[in-house]
């Protein structure tokens, strides 16, 4: 059969192809260019809602001014302005300035941290829709979720601070650039929980506040990491239940038994702090000198009498 598509003729999906490759390249050109100083396009004016003024500026999404740019200007759809790109905002649009805005330009820095999943300097420079709008020499979207931060307080705080994150999405030609400061975060609790253990020695005396109260013990907040202090090592007379002797939230005395790095488990004894009952025995007790005791087990050749704990 004959060749439907002769060499010399392109089909459609080629053409919308080569458009696509051709609009590609011109708005990366326009975002990229950092040798030719800061410049401005023109825009025409396409829609005017209550706050802000939409305008054609050639890419494939419009850009938006705040109606406040136009003062007491009145402007109608068709009118054409001098514009300059400043970045993206989180609905897409490019955000617009009248004067003259510098491009960035360090893209090739971002492009080489984003390869390298290294750590970015920025600052949050205010809250939006879904997250924090981060400076870190362009504009980056960091979502909610990444911040590191749960409680909407401590959100706002955020605002005005230097972060430390890592770029987690990075499309130049977008200019769509998003960022994560909690795998930051996590990283170096992780690493900061390696390094307590290996600092943490047995026989060491640390101080721990109680965060859970189990049947077979407790375990013990020491400063990051948990121990574990069983029931066994909480005093040297029984005990029947944690809870009868420790509460949530209470702040103890603690010595390291055991560290297992490679597992994270720490053993920890409170009872170790104290005497051993049998080490004061012979200074307390006398060879036929009556005492009072209670009874604690009886067996076939006797009863065990407990004089104290």
């Amino acid at each position: 059969m004959p060749d439907q598509n002769p060499p010399d003729t392109q089909t459609d999906n080629e053409l919308s192809e080569s458009f696509g490759d051709l609009l590609s390249q011109y708005e990366r050109e326009h975002a990229r260019k950092s040798d030719e100083g800061p410049r401005q396009i023109e825009g025409t004016v396409v829609a005017i809602t209550a706050e802000s003024v939409l305008l054609d500026i050639g890419y494939k999404t419009e850009g938006i001014l705040p109606l406040s740019a136009f003062q007491n200007e009145e402007v109608k759809p068709g009118d054409k302005f001098p514009v300059s790109v400043k970045g993206r905002d989180p609905e897409g649009y490019y955000e617009l300035s009248r004067s003259r805005v510098a491009r960035p330009k360090d893209w090739n820095a971002l492009e080489r941290a984003f390869a390298e999943k290294s750590t970015i300097i920025g600052t949050v420079t205010a809250m939006v829709k879904g997250g924090f709008s981060v400076d870190v020499g362009v504009r980056a979207f960091m979502p909610a979720s990444r911040s590191g931060v749960r409680e909407a307080a401590e959100m706002e705080k955020l605002v005005g601070q230097e972060i430390r994150c890592r770029i987690t999405k990075l499309d130049v030609t977008e200019e769509d650039l998003v960022v994560d400061r909690r795998a930051i975060l996590e990283d170096e609790e992780r690493s900061a929980k390696v390094q307590r253990y290996s600092d943490l020695k047995e026989g060491a005396i640390v101080t721990g506040t109680v965060r859970n109260i189990m049947d077979f013990g407790a375990f013990v907040d020491i400063g990051g990491i948990d121990g574990l202090l069983h029931v066994s090592d909480i005093s040297w007379g029984r005990v029947e239940k944690p809870s009868d002797v420790l509460s949530v939230g209470q702040e103890i005395e603690a010595k390291v038994l055991k560290v297992d790095s490679g597992k994270q488990r720490i053993s920890l004894g409170l009872k170790q702090l104290q005497p051993h009952p049998w080490d004061s025995v012979g200074d307390k007790y006398r060879t036929g000198e009556r005492v009072r005791g209670t009874v604690s087990r009886l067996a076939d050749f006797g009863a065990f009498v407990e004089l104290e704990p």
